[in-house]
């Protein structure tokens, strides 16, 4: 009875966490304020729902930006920030990835935020998801013209740094306060 008891008190915290987070159906728009910015390719927008307000945690589509403790993952991540915290975003949703996340196409003042990560060389055209010309054009052009992350001739992707080993990682990491 003990474990009966455990489980459903489980399945009902489980079920209260999962609706604080929306995901927004796939084709849909929706405008919301960004109030996070986790990465260089992640942000929380707050949303007016019919039963209040509401967070989505947004996953930008077609772009991998540093990971958390790769060199450039301060500067993309703040990049990020000033072109959406505590901005109107509209989100056009592409779906969900398999963290829960709503995958999305982010807009501010008519600004294609997503390019203008690639435009800004704070991110990699993220090929395996996206095969847009248009966009790989943004990346390729950022890298010839050495912008952001491009400046170092060391940069690695993040589908790569995330396969790499804690040692593996040590000679590109960035002196303290380098960022």
């Amino acid at each position: 009875m003990r474990i009966l008891a455990i489980a459903v008190a489980f399945t009902a915290i489980s079920a209260t966490a999962a609706e604080k987070h929306v995901v927004i159906p796939e084709g849909q728009s929706v405008v919301g304020r960004c109030i996070g910015v986790h990465d260089g390719d992640s942000i929380t927008l707050l949303l007016d729902t019919p039963s209040g307000k509401r967070q989505s945690k947004i996953r930008l589509d077609a772009i991998d930006a540093p990971e958390l403790g790769q060199p450039f993952c301060n500067r993309s991540k703040q990049t990020l920030s000033d072109m959406v915290f505590d901005k109107e975003c509209t989100v056009e949703s592409l779906g969900a990835d398999k963290y829960g996340r709503t995958v999305g196409r982010v807009m501010v003042g008519g600004k294609d935020v997503n390019a203008a990560m690639l435009e800004s060389g704070m991110a990699w055209h993220f090929a395996k998801y996206d095969d847009r010309q248009s966009m790989a054009d943004r990346h390729e052009t950022a890298r010839r013209a050495g912008v952001g992350l491009w400046s170092d001739p060391r940069a690695i992707p993040p589908w790569e740094w995330r396969k790499m080993s804690k040692d593996e990682r040590k000679p590109f990491r960035e002196p303290a306060g380098a960022e």
